[in-house]
């Protein structure tokens, strides 16, 4: 008689319900944010055309890495940070690049699946990093986009004098809606931003080939310029001798202008993203990046050398550098030459970033961390089409009403982040996995029991040690920004506190070594681990620390709080929020609540 009575009242099994189903939800919250992705190397299904060859993945990542970077910031680096010696900040800023881009290739060479940086976070990590790196990699491609289309409307409308822009205010008149609204709205970047909207909709056949097109226009515009600099360019510029030398601003001059050109090599994820699409993703994609990054490296290197060789540092124009350069050698046909480059480049790069912006979404989309429907691919093109279309109208709509260009600090920190998250993991990985039938593990093993710091060894994790580690570097690069311990008379006190942070660092990266297990497979492995991705940790957060100010720094603190309360509503009240044999039916919380009463 009690159980029909319990099983039939209402109110009380629903309360118990709602009660087990908070319960659930938050247990199925947590399994979620810690649970990893399994990814084969040998499952290469997709519904997405197989059309990209290595060939094809280079020139896409030339295409999505040589735009407003060159074109506008080589100027700034050179007059306002470095001076000529904003040589050496290229060239170290292709090295970062480069050494970031191994640990890429090792992901890439053995997850042949779109997604980039998102997915191997999510193969490494945990759901709640990857959603993170996802979420932070997503608006940044928006407000990259929207960026994108303003600077190109700005270069376009430079070769009419203006009269667009001024048209324009003369028929809609002006907005005067404070921050983040624009003066004025934008007509050339919104229905440019449709154009590309088109062309990537018509499938990777099409992109590709104007992609190509574009890209070779770009490549031949940067060597145009650096012939020209080598023809009609003076040495002396080089030297700088009157206007305080060849290191105008001191080493920290080159460290923040190394912090400014690294954006300028960013591009290459867009090689990452397109492994569903590639013929031959494992090989190909790690291919693609070094081949891409060594054309930008030199490009880059080349291009800015002969801007220093055709105008002194103190009369670069920072708003079009190039052109200005060749202005002021009265080389006037050069100059409109120079100026349709950063047109069709930065056309590139719009058209880039709206295929990347999809493809992580549909990717997103697929695992469960976005909306559904922008993981539909069209059957005729094969293409994300809602995806596609959804992002290519946001971006044009933000380029048509907004004035977004503050974030652009805000995408070089996200770049920093995830460079310093992807190296971790590659350490992270090493104590994961290896080959059982090797010999060097057993090794290992002897190694620590002989050594007299075993305890702690054992103790502490190699998530832990590395963690530890990144914070040590944000301590040495504060202390080296906040102190002068780079300069000719550097402060004592901080410079052994430098010496003695970094020794730390040595040693925890060689108790991490002895922690770490034979990689396995074939793929490529980046050498030296966990010593170079602990460099390529630090360099990263030195670089972040110079680029950062409160304003960038508050943005992305809120941009992250905002992506963890999407995250959590998204597990919590999604339908298929938890596993079917976990779910408790009526029956079952009514014969518990009987249980409870007797």
């Amino acid at each position: 008689m009690m159980r029909r009575l319990l099983l039939g009242n209402p109110l009380m099994i629903s309360a118990t319900m709602t009660c087990l189903n908070m319960s659930q939800r938050c247990g199925y919250l947590w399994y979620r944010m810690t649970r990893r992705k399994t990814i084969e190397s040998s499952d290469t299904t997709t519904a997405l055309n197989r059309y990209l060859s290595t060939f094809h993945l280079t020139f896409m990542g030339v295409g999505a890495t040589v735009g407003v970077g060159i074109y506008v910031l080589v100027g700034v680096a050179a007059k306002e940070y470095a001076g000529p010696s904003m040589l050496i900040s290229f060239i170290l800023a292709g090295i970062v690049t480069l050494m970031n881009a191994l640990c890429f290739v090792e992901f890439g060479s053995r997850i042949p699946k779109t997604g980039g940086s998102y997915t191997y976070v999510y193969e490494s990590m945990s759901e709640i990093m990857a959603f993170l790196v996802g979420w932070l990699i997503l608006l940044g491609y928006l407000t990259s986009g929207a960026i994108g289309c303003r600077a190109w409307s700005g270069y376009f409308d430079s070769l009419f004098d203006g009269a667009i822009h001024n048209k324009t205010i003369g028929v809609f008149g002006t907005m005067n809606l404070g921050p983040p609204f624009s003066h004025s709205l934008d007509l050339v970047a919104f229905c440019f931003e449709l154009t590309v909207l088109v062309i990537v909709s018509l499938g990777i056949h099409a992109s590709a080939k104007v992609n190509f097109v574009l890209s070779m226009v770009s490549i031949s515009v940067l060597l145009f310029v650096t012939m020209m600099g080598f023809i009609f360019g003076n040495i002396e510029n080089v030297i700088n001798k009157d206007h305080g030398g060849f290191f105008p601003f001191g080493v920290k001059g080159v460290i923040v202008a190394t912090s400014a050109c690294f954006y300028a090599f960013q591009g290459f994820d867009v090689i990452c993203l397109s492994a569903e699409e590639s013929k031959t993703p494992l090989k190909s994609i790690p291919r693609a990046i070094l081949f891409e990054l060594i054309i930008v490296t030199l490009l880059y290197a080349g291009s800015s050398f002969s801007l220093i060789m055709l105008a002194p540092v103190y009369l670069i124009d920072t708003k079009a550098p190039i052109p200005s350069a060749f202005a002021l050698n009265n080389i006037q046909w050069a100059k409109y030459v120079v100026t349709i480059g950063p047109v069709l480049g930065i056309s590139n790069l719009s058209l880039l970033n709206l295929y990347s912006t999809s493809r992580h979404a549909y990717c997103m989309a697929n695992d469960g961390l976005f909306l559904k429907v922008f993981g539909v691919v069209h059957k005729k093109t094969q293409v994300p089409l809602v995806g596609v279309m959804s992002i290519g109208i946001f971006v044009a709509l933000s380029s048509l009403f907004l004035d977004i260009a503050d974030l652009v600090q805000f995408n070089v920190l996200t770049l920093f982040v995830i460079n310093i998250i992807i190296s971790s993991n590659i350490v992270i990985l090493r104590s994961r996995t290896s080959d059982p039938s090797a010999v060097d593990d057993t090794e290992r093993k002897t190694m620590i029991s002989k050594c007299q710091i075993s305890k702690i060894i054992d103790k502490f994790s190699v998530g832990f040690l590395i963690f530890f580690l990144v914070v040590i570097s944000l301590m040495v690069a504060l202390l080296i920004q906040r102190t002068p311990v780079l300069s000719s008379q550097p402060n004592i006190i901080a410079l052994c506190t430098v010496i003695l942070f970094t020794l730390l660092i040595v040693g925890i990266s060689f108790i991490i070594k002895l922690k770490l297990k034979p990689p396995t497979g074939d793929s490529f492995k980046v050498p030296f681990v966990p010593f170079l991705p602990v460099i390529i940790i630090a360099m990263n957060m030195m670089l972040l620390v110079y680029s950062i100010d409160l304003n960038g720094l508050i943005t992305f603190i809120v941009l992250i709080f905002i992506g963890l309360v999407i995250y959590v509503v998204l597990i919590i009240f999604s339908r298929d929020v938890m596993p079917r044999e976990t779910v408790i039916s009526e029956e079952e919380v009514g014969l518990m609540s009987l249980e409870q009463e007797s």
